[in-house]
């Protein structure tokens, strides 16, 4: 060959620009992406391969990388807004973590300094009370505070709330309703403080329960914002990643101009006169 139609070689293989059409670009796009020089150990359990794949085809579209070292770069760019997007997915999981119930209700009891007592706030004081039970313990001991006797016939007449509770424990103990008070310390009479004691706990945590729950929302707007050292590791983290997508877009851009330069300075030079026959 001539060295002219070297020259005129090399100048054509500087022009080309890879796959034409969008199937051919699609297939040599995703060759790049699966075959990835970095990409091999990058994905996690739950990620998904297609997803980064995407990412790396949209990234070739826009970028136009020609030739291994300039894939390679697009490749770095797409590690890097993976990680970006970990970035923020990491900072989604620790928000929620930290609102989570149980975290909100250790919160609170930490407020109100019941962390380490018999009466520290759980995820069950957190949620609506139950009107219908409230009302219920209301009635019962409405009409216990009217009887003018604890006895049987009494409270069987006159606190019909009372004594169906009293058959529904009696029968729970697998004994009759005789027998079920006989074994207990104090008989009816004890029965009936102990269960009207409870219901004015419960009316107790009924009247508590909306002041927790406000509580419980003020938290949990508080942990909208990371705490400091979380948010200082993130922050970290944020701008070692942009450093890292910085280098490879200008690398990229450098590659490119200089692929550019190449192509022009080859098919500006003027190729050599044919040597004289004579």
């Amino acid at each position: 060959m001539s060295d002219r139609q070297v020259m005129a070689n090399q100048a054509n293989a500087l022009k080309s620009t890879g796959p034409r059409t969008v199937g051919g670009k699609a297939v040599s796009s995703q060759n790049a992406s699966r075959h990835g020089i970095f990409s091999n150990s990058l994905l996690l359990e739950h990620e998904i391969a297609d997803d980064f794949d995407n990412l790396q085809l949209e990234l070739q579209r826009s970028l136009h990388p020609i030739g291994l070292a300039e894939l390679a770069l697009v490749e770095r760019i797409a590690i890097n807004m993976w990680r970006q997007r970990r970035l923020v997915a990491a900072e989604s999981a620790t928000l929620r973590l930290n609102r989570s119930p149980e975290k909100i209700a250790q919160s609170l009891s930490d407020e109100l300094g019941r962390t380490y007592s018999s009466n520290a706030i759980t995820e069950e004081h957190l949620k609506p009370y139950d009107n219908d039970q409230e009302k219920w313990c209301r009635d019962v001991i409405g009409e216990i505070e009217a009887l003018d006797e604890i006895v049987a016939d009494s409270i069987e007449q006159h606190a019909p709330l009372t004594f169906a509770q009293l058959k529904t424990d009696a029968k729970e103990d697998n004994s009759d309703l005789d027998s079920y008070l006989d074994d207990r310390d104090g008989g009816l009479s004890s029965y009936v403080a102990a269960l009207m004691q409870w219901c004015q706990t419960e009316i107790e945590a009924a009247e508590r329960q909306p002041k927790l729950i406000e509580l419980s929302r003020q938290i949990e707007a508080r942990k909208l914002v990371l705490p400091q050292r979380e948010l200082d590791l993130l922050a970290r983290y944020q701008t070692t990643l942009d450093n890292q997508l910085y280098k490879s877009l200008k690398a990229l851009r450098e590659a490119q101009e200089w692929r550019l330069k190449t192509i022009d300075i080859i098919t500006t030079q003027t190729p050599p006169e044919p040597a004289n026959s004579n």
